[in-house]
């Protein structure tokens, strides 16, 4: 399924994998930043420019007018930023040294910018990652040190034509067990595909890799340096994805476009699909907020062997090793972490708090759809941190699709993955 968080996420890390051979500060790869210094605890002050992206960039400007209120010696300024322009004009600002003092960064992209040797490690107790989701934190490091605070998350969960289930008579699935025949009974109300998965459009490996984390792989090694694509589990998870086209439950020519499942989700053809809050929407846009309300259910995703992890995404904040503000910059990001301003974000903008506790009031706390994302987002992961991630997700679809399509078998398409991701290798 391919949303439009998907898309700015694709147009981002593409960008920065094309980039990342051009730019840079030096040719040599720089070596662990020490830990930047503390940062005080006092008001910020003088001017703090950053950079933003997208829907983001546009209101963040209302959220940090806030922060002037209560840092009256401080003022930010906002450059919002088309996400097909943000990885060019980072990675330039970087390469000459002309930097704003913060930007935001995609979740796939950290360790692309912080490769570079210009990004600033984030100070020691500046936050603490204890209170954000592990999925968020993962993605913010880079050979051991931190150099992202995470600020929104996003996720994936299993939407189901409720009205279909209630005629069948079954409930949500919630394991790879009962995935099959939920489906099934759906099929036998009507619905000519159970579920709609991608089949090698670009970024199929979000929707079918936690397949793999499901069954218990582990796509890399502890400490960085090795794809592990050639494991049991990772084999389990690819052999269910194939079950699920072989079984003739979903479709083996997935959507390749933005907005192509809802119309047939509303019509009843597909009957199932797997994407995130931000889906609602989608949904109201294409049938109806009565559809939505009477024939809509959402469910976490069913459990493998050993989870039911799903992938994550969002945004999060980085400082310039160049900034001219460097500790406003960080004040205003440890400012954005907070409980309630990362409440106060979400009403503004929709965007799902990163840190934990803000989601312990109000709608965050009460309404049923997000309990369900909240519930998935514990147990959900972010690709490798490394930055040869993109080129590897490229042989993913690719070999995803090939066995989508039935024109590789599950165990052929990971050794040619393995094979491809071990010849690109890690960047470590």
């Amino acid at each position: 399924m391919f949303t439009p968080n998907v898309a700015k996420t694709l147009v981002g890390g593409l960008a920065v994998a094309l980039l990342l051979t051009g730019c840079g500060r030096s040719d040599a790869r720089p070596e662990q930043a020490a830990a930047g210094a503390l940062i005080d605890t006092e008001p910020a002050a003088g001017t703090i420019t950053v950079w933003a992206m997208g829907t983001e960039g546009e209101l963040l400007p209302k959220l940090a007018a806030q922060f002037g209120t209560a840092n009256p010696g401080a003022k930010v300024e906002v450059t919002a930023v088309p996400w097909q322009d943000y990885a060019k004009k980072v990675q330039t600002a970087i390469a000459s040294g002309d930097t704003p003092d913060a930007t935001m960064v995609g979740a796939v992209d950290l360790a692309a910018f912080a490769s570079t040797g210009g990004l600033d490690q984030v100070p020691s107790k500046l936050v603490d990652y204890g209170a954000f989701y592990r999925g968020a934190v993962q993605s913010t490091t880079f050979e051991g040190a931190e150099y992202g605070v995470p600020w929104y998350v996003e996720t994936r969960s299993l939407f189901y034509r409720k009205d279909l289930a209630r005629a069948a008579g079954v409930s949500a699935p919630r394991t790879w067990d009962e995935y099959g025949p939920f489906l099934k009974a759906l099929q036998r109300q009507g619905a000519k595909w159970g579920l709609s998965l991608p089949t090698g459009a670009t970024g199929t490996w979000q929707s079918v890799v936690p397949f793999m984390w499901q069954a218990g792989a582990r796509i890399m090694n502890e400490d960085g340096t090795t794809f592990t694509f050639d494991t049991p589990e990772a084999l389990k998870g690819l052999e269910f994805y194939r079950s699920l086209i072989a079984s003739k439950i979903t479709s083996p020519n997935g959507p390749v476009s933005l907005g192509e499942i809802e119309p047939q989700f509303v019509a009843g053809s597909t009957a199932a699909l797997i994407s995130g809050p931000w889906e609602v929407n989608l949904l109201k846009s294409a049938g109806g907020s009565s559809f939505v309300d009477e024939k809509v259910g959402i469910a976490p995703l069913p459990s493998g062997p050993k989870s039911n992890a799903g992938y994550i995404g969002g945004g999060q904040w980085a400082v310039f090793k160049d900034a001219k503000n460097r500790e406003g910059a960080w004040k205003f990001i440890r400012w954005l972490a907070s409980p309630e301003v990362q409440k106060t974000w979400y009403d503004l903008s929709g965007d799902l708090p990163a840190v934990q506790s803000a989601w312990n009031e109000g709608k965050l706390a009460t309404d049923a759809t997000l309990a369900v994302f909240r519930t998935q987002l514990t147990t959900a992961q972010p690709g490798p941190n490394t930055t040869t991630w993109r080129q590897v997700t490229a042989v993913l679809d690719g070999e995803i699709e090939k066995v989508a399509k039935g024109v590789s078998t599950p165990e052929a398409a990971l050794r040619e993955i393995q094979k491809k991701a071990s010849e690109i290798g890690t960047g470590a």
